[in-house]
């Protein structure tokens, strides 16, 4: 107990100094950043949600534009991100968890109304889709935001396959409606794998599916973007990375080798397991989101 209790309070530093901790949030200088992550089912109540970190991570990151998942109270949110410009989707499933998407007006601005789309959604059951088409002040770029949450659990695996054309879909109709190929498709995907399987074999399928669209998966050079109990239940979380993100073309914005990252507790235990009890909770995971926001930055050219 005394280890765990000194790892809480200690570790991040001795993390650093042994090299143990993950990749670091890159420093955001002129580039617009982009911010996918998953809130927890997010209703603004102070007894879920430990709101001061929440605001102090968003700081910290410093984004020009969120793509948030698991929105379970619009005007929580709105009271989360104050002098931020937002939309939120008007549907969230059968568990009421609305998509959004917020970007800072001073340093992007929207080019045509956002738009829900309820064709992912699989008759209500599931989440919607949701976009928007934004242009960085500066200097650009300009590109089409399509923010997700797809079926979740092992055994929703049949459902996710089902949305997956939806989603080549949508990335035609976006091309179409904006006249601007350059997209991004970001949240959080569920694949987990088939019951029994790990994520490889539906990573590798759905990698298969969106490439028809010319839509291109970013590593992520973390290596998870969220924990949860594990196999063992015994309070060690595991990782597992969701949370992805894909984009088509961007050509000037992205070099062929750019990659995401995830910052909180992904970063802070660098994709590994960690212990976290009542006694000794690593507040991230426990009174924040079990899902790391993911991080993307986009150099401010003008991509057309």
């Amino acid at each position: 107990m005394l280890l765990a209790a000194v790892w809480v309070w200690l570790g991040p530093t001795l993390r650093s100094e042994l090299g143990l901790s993950g990749p670091p949030i890159p420093d955001r200088g002129d580039q617009l950043r982009v911010v996918t992550w998953n809130l927890a089912n997010f209703r603004g109540d102070a007894e879920e949600h430990d709101l001061a970190r929440m605001r102090e991570v968003i700081e910290e990151l410093d984004p020009d534009v969120l793509a948030l998942q698991e929105v379970r109270s619009p005007d929580a949110l709105r009271e989360l991100l104050p002098g931020w410009e937002l939309v939120v989707s008007d549907r969230g499933g059968r568990g009421h968890q609305r998509l959004a998407i917020a970007w800072r007006s001073d340093r992007v601005r929207s080019l045509a109304e956002p738009r829900e789309h309820s064709q992912l959604s699989l008759g209500g059951r599931v989440r919607p889709g949701l976009s928007a088409y934004l242009r960085g002040r500066s200097g650009g770029p300009d590109f089409a935001v399509l923010v997700v949450h797809l079926k979740a659990m092992p055994d929703g695996i049949d459902q996710r396959r089902r949305q997956w054309p939806v989603l080549l879909d949508l990335a035609a109709e976006l091309a179409a409606t904006t006249g601007d190929r350059d997209l991004i498709v970001l949240g959080d995907f569920n694949s987990t794998g088939a019951p029994g399987q790990g994520p490889a074999d539906e990573q590798r399928e759905l990698t298969e599916h969106l490439s028809a669209a010319a839509l291109r998966r970013l590593p992520n050079a973390s290596g998870c973007s969220a924990y949860y109990d594990g196999r063992r239940r015994d309070a060690w979380k595991e990782p597992s990375e969701i949370d992805l993100v894909w984009i088509r073309e961007l050509d000037e914005a992205l070099g062929s080798e750019a990659q995401v990252v995830s910052g909180a507790h992904c970063q802070r235990y660098a994709c590994r397991d960690f212990r976290s009890t009542q006694a000794y909770p690593v507040r991230d995971y426990e009174r924040v989101s079990d899902h790391c926001p993911v991080v993307l930055d986009l150099a401010r050219r003008d991509d057309d």
